[in-house]
């Protein structure tokens, strides 16, 4: 069985993304292959103990059909 996110202890990247995966019924899993990055970086990334590059943070958005930017603006602390 999944487990589910628990957007409550997130920073403000993590939350976005966890939310977009939740609105598009998807898990960490189908969007660490989708990006081409492990589970576990991007897993580091939504719990704020990595810093991703501007190219990851495309990689991430595409999948989620959001802008790169949104991602940006939400790793230096602007909720969403």
């Amino acid at each position: 069985m999944p487990r589910t996110t628990n957007l409550t202890n997130k920073p403000p990247l993590g939350t976005l993304i966890g939310k977009r995966l939740k609105e598009m019924d998807k898990q960490q899993k189908w969007l660490a292959q989708e990006a081409r990055i492990s589970k576990v970086y991007l897993c580091s990334i939504m719990n704020g103990r990595a810093i991703p590059t501007l190219a990851t943070l495309k990689q991430i958005a595409k999948p989620l059909g959001m802008d790169p930017f949104d991602l940006v603006a939400a790793l230096f602390g602007k909720k969403f």
